[in-house]
């Protein structure tokens, strides 16, 4: 019995078993009545379609009639395949052996094309475009399932960790960087020392009140210290501005003060005390204070405990913050100035051995008596001072207060102002009485002991002076001077 060649492919030359419509290796169309055309059916065809099941296996397609006016669909052409070698131009490569129907029917009918009984399917493609494992179930009716390609990416654990550990590594790298700091300041603290001349101290401390040190010892706290590396020397300089007698007990750095919130980058403590006598002056530190640095440099006040002078006839405690951010190597060597500009200025040395002596009052007592218009006059006392009734001298000159005592034996009472009949001289410059003088304008007829003083503003420097007595016309009294010396 002959046997059938085996079915060969026109494309790629793959064998195939009979009756198999594509090539397994390229997918060419094998089945020889695939590109036959179908005759187009009839119109009664086309209304009634032949049933389900009914194929005979016969080339000839069931015909269909077209409806009026619609137009038939044309059968999808497969592409021609490439001529093999050897075969002449316009020949198809089909199999041996079997005829084929390329010529349409004529007429108005589909084109039909032959089938075979057992119709093989095409192979599925060798890879589907989705994976098994990623492919979605079939939703529930009534769900609503989100597409994959819709989905939040998933993310990986391992990066959440990797972050939390760099959390924790940055946390607790502050804390040790913290407690390191920390641990520096305190040790610093305790085992600093200030070195005579030399800037030993820690910066960022706070002076604590009652620290106290050892007089000429430089910079160095005594056991009674804080020992926290503030300075702090004690002195005891007196001086008078503005009649107010003034007592500067300690001189203080630190960092900061706990009562002071104006100072944070470093600051020197001037403390004194305050005592008011009758008169005092009117004015502010912000305005007459100064410290001088050892470069010159000249600081302002940034804080007061009290910013203006004590009422009269009181005493308290003060004290000056000076904004001063580098400690300087000694603290006696600071000087504190008082005055304001056009005032006789005070400098003081913030050291126990300062000499205060030239801004100290001067008081003499040298009871020259004279007799002017029938009053017996006495010179009790000379005082040169750079202040009087609360006022400060003008820039180069000093105060000089008179006090007298005068006698009145006779019946007539002596009546006068001592600005009309008083002058003071000393060189070349004669000054009248100030208004600060207190001598009474009479001295009653028979009476003794008034007393009174008069104040002249001199230049600063002079020792020798002359009380001048002014001659009076009416009545007739004669000019009267009287000297006295203030070294």
């Amino acid at each position: 019995m002959a046997q059938n060649p085996p079915l060969l492919c026109p494309n790629c030359n793959t064998p195939a078993p009979p009756n198999q419509r594509f090539c397994s290796e390229c997918g060419t169309t094998l089945n020889i009545g695939a590109n036959k055309p179908t005759a187009l059916a009839s119109e009664s065809q086309f209304a009634q379609a032949a049933p389900p099941g009914q194929n005979n296996g016969s080339q000839d397609a069931t015909e269909r009639a077209p409806r009026p006016g619609f137009a038939p669909p044309v059968a999808p052409l497969s592409t021609p395949p490439t001529p093999q070698p050897g075969m002449a131009p316009g020949q198809a490569p089909y199999a041996s052996g079997a005829s084929y129907s390329t010529v349409p029917t004529s007429g108005n009918q589909f084109y039909s094309q032959a089938t075979d009984a057992n119709v093989i399917p095409p192979p599925p493609p060798p890879d589907s475009f989705v994976a098994a494992h990623q492919q979605s179930p079939t939703p529930a009716p009534g769900t609503y399932v989100v597409p994959d390609y819709a989905r939040a990416p998933k993310r990986s654990r391992g990066l959440l960790i990797i972050s939390i550990v760099l959390l924790l590594i940055l946390a607790l790298g502050a804390i040790g960087i913290y407690a390191l700091t920390h641990r520096g300041n305190q040790t610093g603290n305790n085992g600093t020392q200030n070195t005579p001349g030399a800037n030993g101290n820690t910066p960022g401390t706070t002076v604590t009140p009652g620290a106290t040190q050892t007089s000429g010892s430089g910079n160095t706290p005594t056991p009674g210290g804080n020992g926290n590396g503030a300075a702090n020397e004690t002195v005891n300089l007196m001086l008078t501005y503005a009649s107010l007698d003034i007592t500067i007990t300690s001189v203080q750095y630190a960092q900061s003060f706990p009562d002071d919130s104006s100072v944070t980058s470093g600051g020197v403590r001037v403390a004194f005390k305050e005592s008011a006598g009758p008169k005092v002056g009117i004015f502010a530190y912000s305005d007459v204070a100064r410290l001088i640095l050892p470069d010159q440099s000249v600081i302002a006040p940034v804080n007061e405990q009290n910013g203006t002078g004590p009422d009269a006839g009181t005493t308290r405690n003060n004290w000056i913050d000076f904004p001063v951010t580098s400690q300087p190597a000694d603290l006696s060597k600071l000087m504190l100035q008082m005055g304001a500009s056009g005032e006789n200025q005070m400098l003081i040395l913030l050291s126990t051995s300062a000499d205060l002596s030239k801004y100290q009052p001067k008081t003499v007592t040298p009871n020259a008596m004279f007799q002017y218009s029938g009053v017996n006059w006495t010179i009790t006392s000379a005082t040169k001072s750079l202040s009087a009734s609360g006022k400060q001298a003008t820039t180069g000159n000093v105060y000089i207060t008179v006090t007298l005592k005068a006698d009145n034996p006779s019946s007539n009472e002596f009546i006068g102002y001592v600005g009309d009949f008083m002058r003071l001289k000393s060189g070349d410059t004669t000054t009248s009485p100030t208004s600060d003088s207190t001598f009474p304008t009479s001295v009653p007829a028979s009476s003794s002991g008034t007393t009174g003083t008069v104040v002249f503003l001199m230049p600063q420097g002079s020792t020798a002076f002359t009380l001048i007595m002014l001659m009076q016309s009416n009545p007739p009294v004669n000019q009267v001077t009287a000297n006295f010396q203030i070294s």
